[in-house]
């Protein structure tokens, strides 16, 4: 490997490299996303990954997409910090990214409506951020919160 004396160099590298534990952090994070909204909907991450269209796993592929946009922010400077849609669709099965836009839609809808049906939807969600908020990445021990 070439020794460079230019310090701007040596600062786009270690840029570089800031950025790719960013996003190898991100990466890591839409992971357990997928994994817990499995969990919680009695599924495996492979189900969410799958191109079935069946209710409960569309409903859990939608959560976890809303979760994935909601929950993550984009390392690279850009207009929008929220993590993109096409990546989101990469993660959950090689989905278009207006696949992604629509379950994230749909989500946002339905926690927000007051309908009496979504009842259940929403305390679902709570009860995925509280896990996703308490335990720390790959472990089920709970995260100590600085004072």
């Amino acid at each position: 490997m070439m020794q460079t004396n230019n310090p701007t160099q040596e600062h786009g590298a270690e840029q570089a490299a800031a950025l790719r534990r960013l996003w190898r952090a991100q990466i890591a994070e839409a992971t357990r996303i997928r994994r817990v909204v499995a969990d919680n909907y009695l599924l495996t991450p492979a189900h969410l990954l799958s191109p079935c269209r069946v209710a409960v796993r569309a409903e859990a592929r939608q959560v976890a997409m809303w979760l994935m946009r909601t929950r993550l922010t984009w390392p690279l400077p850009t207009r929008n910090r929220a993590f993109p849609c096409v990546r989101i669709g990469r993660l959950l099965g090689h989905r278009d990214h207006s696949t992604v836009l629509h379950g994230v839609s749909v989500i946002a809808a339905r926690l927000t409506s007051g309908r009496g049906e979504d009842a259940s939807l929403r305390q679902m969600v709570r009860a995925i951020g509280a896990t996703l908020d308490a335990t720390y990445e790959g472990e089920d021990v709970p995260r100590q919160r600085a004072a």
